[in-house]
This record gives structure tokens, sequence and C-alpha cells, in this order.
């Protein structure tokens, strides 16, 4: 995954090109978001360890 940062280079999410798929993790709670043909499948993964 290639990790996008902000201009203060604070991680702001990771993105796979393959799978066409953005992560996002805030405060332990992990968000997918799935570019799909067409649709978007969006799934929450909770507390992370």
């Amino acid at each position: 995954m290639t990790e996008i940062r902000n201009s203060c280079g604070k991680l702001l999410c990771r993105v796979d090109i393959k799978t066409k798929t953005v992560e996002i993790v805030i405060k332990g709670q992990k968000t997918l978001i799935q570019l799909l043909d067409d649709e978007v499948k969006i799934t929450n993964v909770c507390a992370i360890a």
C-alpha cells in the first residue's frame, strides 16, 4: 500500500491501486473503502490492537 501524507507529514490514509482500496485509521477505527466496477464497498473494523 502507498501511504498518503499531508503537508505536515501526518499519515492520512493508505491506498492500494491493485485492489482499488483506501484504508483510513482514526483512533483505532479502521475504515476500508473499496472501489468496485459498479459500486463502492465500505467496511468498518473496531478496536485495532
